[in-house]
């Protein structure tokens, strides 16, 4: 499969997940309103960053499902890291299910799935900042991502899920510094790419990514600070924005 229809494919499955995702919120805000306007205010205002990052990252990925820019280096990449960004959003379930009797997945599950999309989110972006690099032969760059985000699923696995805060914040502190170490040398590699050629296309990338990637970082590791989270739900969307402009070479 080359790289328009398979970019053409991810953007879909985020549209088909972004749908579904959408359809939770919809149900939790209408418990919540059953439950009472102070409820719903509460709903709101814990899930607003990821409601963000749903139709912050639909929107290029409709751009893309619509025009595939061929010429763009990140290739299926770049549909996948978006797909990737939507899923981390899964961590709302909790908060939809506190209002009711019914849960579809059990949290150590979900916590499992949150630390997967979380990380592996960053180890595509790597590889698809690697796309710009001249030096580097990106021939087997497929493979080389599968084998990573199967490795990420196993260290998403293995992370025990402990209900003491204290251990479980130790684990959290030194999986999310991991996940930063990845994210800055991505971001650090599309700056390079930028230093290497001059070209005011790299420059844009470096710019977009450093805002979504920070965005989302802050989303995701200060959760409950609603400072931050605003913060980071700025530079997400100011990322988004950029991302999903037009320009003479792509996105």
């Amino acid at each position: 499969m080359n790289a328009a229809k398979t970019s053409k494919l991810l953007s879909s499955i985020q549209v088909l997940v972004s749908s579904v995702l959408a359809l939770f919120i919809a149900g939790g805000l209408y418990l919540a309103y059953r439950a009472g306007s102070g409820n719903i205010l509460s709903y709101i205002q814990n899930i607003f960053p990821e409601i963000a990052i749903i139709f912050g990252t639909l929107t290029p990925a409709l751009i893309l499902r619509i025009k595939h820019r061929s010429q763009v280096p990140e290739g299926y990449l770049l549909p996948l890291f978006l797909l990737l960004l939507s899923l981390q959003t899964t961590r709302i379930m909790p908060e939809i299910f506190q209002y009711t009797n019914i849960s579809l997945i059990s949290l150590p599950r979900l916590e499992a799935g949150e630390h997967f999309f979380f990380m592996a989110s960053y180890v595509v972006l790597l590889f698809a900042a690697t796309q710009n690099m001249k030096n580097i032969n990106t021939s087997k760059t497929g493979g080389y991502v599968v084998i990573s985000l199967i490795s990420v699923l196993i260290i998403a696995c293995i992370i025990p899920s402990n209900s003491n805060p204290d251990i479980k914040n130790v684990h959290d502190s030194v999986f999310n510094m991991l996940v930063f170490l990845i994210l800055a040398a991505a971001v650090l590699t599309y700056l390079v790419s930028f230093i290497a050629d001059k070209e005011t296309y790299h420059l844009k990338r470096f710019l977009t990514f450093l805002f979504l990637s920070a965005g989302d970082y802050l989303i995701m590791t200060f959760d409950g600070d609603t400072a931050v989270s605003l913060t980071g739900t700025l530079f997400f969307l100011t990322g988004a924005v950029m991302l999903s402009a037009v320009s003479p070479k792509g996105y």
